[in-house]
């Protein structure tokens, strides 16, 4: 898992595989506020943005999930979410699986930890890092975001 800053992008850029890069510069070069919540194709069948509105709720009432083939890099537009992480060490409890749409949810989290997100920042989360999103801050807040999903694939070949 990481996490960054759009503004702080310049230097730390250096550190990220270029596919990275290239769906960072979707979000740069992508004008959000006249699109829809759905969908947007980047590199069809294996780099996608879903753009998403919804309201943040404690974190409770969220479940921690994973995914087995896709990397997601969620960018905050609008609003403040905390989202839980923790590493996944094999024993957790899983409660409902959907290989098809390439998540995993899972009753109980061991470790986990919580990070902040405002406008401009994201986080970049690999199939083995558990994340809770959606989790509200200090009270239940109107969020919008983009979750870009990237094949891992992608990770080893040329783009």
């Amino acid at each position: 898992m990481m996490i960054c800053d759009l503004k702080d992008w310049p230097r730390e850029k250096y550190a990220f595989h270029p596919v990275i890069h290239q769906a960072i510069e979707f979000i740069q070069q992508t004008d959000f506020t006249a699109l829809q919540p759905g969908k947007i194709d980047i590199i069809p069948g294996k780099m996608f943005c879903l753009l998403q509105e919804m309201n943040t709720v404690p974190a409770l009432q969220m479940r921690s999930e994973s995914h087995f083939d896709f990397v997601d890099i969620q960018y905050l537009l609008q609003g403040e979410e905390t989202i839980g992480v923790a590493r996944q060490l094999g024993d957790e409890t899983i409660v409902e699986e959907r290989r098809q749409h390439d998540i995993v949810f899972y009753q109980q989290v061991h470790n986990e930890a919580f990070v902040s997100l405002r406008p401009d920042m994201f986080a970049i989360f690999f199939p083995r890092d558990l994340h809770r999103p959606c989790c509200q801050s200090n009270e239940p807040c109107f969020i919008r975001k983009a979750v870009i999903k990237i094949d891992l694939s992608l990770f080893t070949e040329k783009i």
